[in-house]
């Protein structure tokens, strides 16, 4: 695998800058303040989910020689599971239909049910991206 030139910095930066939205939402007190973390929340769980997918399709182009044709939302998902880079592509699935709600329309119902997810998000895009690290490290 070696000679594949993927950078995954961004990744990496996504999952550092979600952590620190989380760290904030579950310590902050201050009810003013909490809105604007939970917003700051949603815009990182909607960057990080954004540049997750994009580094996988990006990876599976380079080291699979994937198509754009093959390379739908879902076969993305499917692929990098299959491949063990991800553990399930519907709980991936559900993460990209949860961007897709937030970022085409602001919905507090909707940002709250997404900020439900981000732990596990920041999980398996941590999962991920140390996947990814192996195997272009090979």
């Amino acid at each position: 695998m070696s000679g594949h030139k993927i950078d995954i910095t961004n990744l990496k930066n996504c999952i550092e800058a979600l952590r620190e939205c989380i760290d904030a939402y579950k310590s902050n007190t201050n009810e003013q303040m909490q809105s604007f973390i939970e917003d700051s929340c949603v815009k990182r769980f909607e960057f990080t989910v954004e540049t997750a997918w994009k580094t996988m399709k990006k990876y599976l182009k380079e080291a699979y020689g994937k198509d754009d044709k093959e390379l739908t939302m879902n076969n993305i998902f499917r692929f990098m599971e299959g491949y063990g880079f991800i553990k399930s592509w519907e709980v991936w699935r559900a993460y990209y239909d949860q961007r897709n709600d937030t970022s085409h329309e602001y919905n507090r119902s909707k940002a709250l049910n997404l900020l439900k997810s981000m732990d596990s998000l920041l999980e398996d895009t941590k999962y991920l991206y140390a996947e990814l690290e192996k195997e272009l490290n090979k």
